[in-house]
């Protein structure tokens, strides 16, 4: 996938300070970052500005997760990439398959976030890229954490 532009990247997450630092480090890496914090909110942002990928957490309020949103997003927009974030070791085989990558929270920090998104976007203009050598692979168990939440 080449990208004209600058990635747009939805990322869910019902921790508002999660999301915000997530945001954050996003756009600095040259990303347009949306944000929402349930299923109805990401799916109302995915609807008026379709992203290239969605960093997805697992563990939603109410009772949602990460799974079900994957199918819903995948149904509003089939061409994009999906990673879920969780600190969950034991996540359903079903809710792995349902994400092009994992990222398991606790293990790499931003930079295995980067990585994957550079994995995953290729042709997208990101600064403070990795050599693609050391990128990780899809549906590599990966690693992200803001040093926070690492139940969700």
């Amino acid at each position: 996938m080449t990208l004209p532009g600058k990635p747009i990247i939805l990322c869910v997450d019902d921790q508002s300070g999660n999301l915000r630092i997530r945001a954050m480090m996003l756009e600095q890496f040259g990303c347009i970052a949306l944000t929402a914090i349930d299923h109805k909110s990401a799916l109302k942002a995915a609807s008026e500005k379709a992203p290239d990928l969605a960093v997805i957490d697992y563990h939603l309020a109410n009772g949602e997760n990460g799974e079900q949103l994957a199918h819903d997003l995948r149904v509003l927009c089939p061409r994009v990439l999906l990673i879920m974030l969780t600190g969950d070791f034991k996540l359903p085989p079903s809710a792995a398959d349902s994400v092009d990558a994992v990222l398991i929270k606790g293990a790499g920090g931003p930079p295995a976030l980067l990585e994957l998104i550079q994995k995953l976007l290729p042709g997208a203009p990101l600064l403070h890229v990795v050599p693609k050598e050391k990128a990780a692979t899809p549906k590599a168990q990966g690693a992200f954490d803001d040093g926070r939440d690492k139940a969700s």
